[in-house]
């Protein structure tokens, strides 16, 4: 099993919009492409906040091959494009890869 420990620096002014994103868009993206999400929680920072999310997968290649359907999937990539001429939800992430 490997997971990803992923976390997301909002950008001022979108916590609102991005979690409403994960939550109506994302997450049923995820199930749809058989990723197994856990949260998302909120991080409050002293400037900001965050939203971090757990995903699992079998292995690297399941988690490679769900992600590229993820990314290349319509809905994805139009949300994307909606988003683009304004201010971006997220200002930074990171992810941290953790096996068992």
């Amino acid at each position: 099993m490997l997971a990803e420990l992923r976390t997301y620096t909002i950008s001022p002014g979108q916590s609102d919009a991005l979690f409403g994103q994960f939550r109506d868009l994302s997450l049923p993206l995820f199930a749809d492409h058989g990723i197994t999400a856990y949260g998302p929680w909120r991080r409050r920072l002293t400037k900001g906040e965050q939203l971090v999310y757990i995903v699992e997968f079998d292995d690297a290649d399941d988690r490679d091959r769900k992600w590229a359907a993820f990314k290349n999937d319509p809905r994805w990539i139009a949300a994307q494009e909606a988003v683009s001429g304004g201010v971006p939800f997220v200002a930074g992430n990171e992810t941290i890869e953790i096996t068992r």
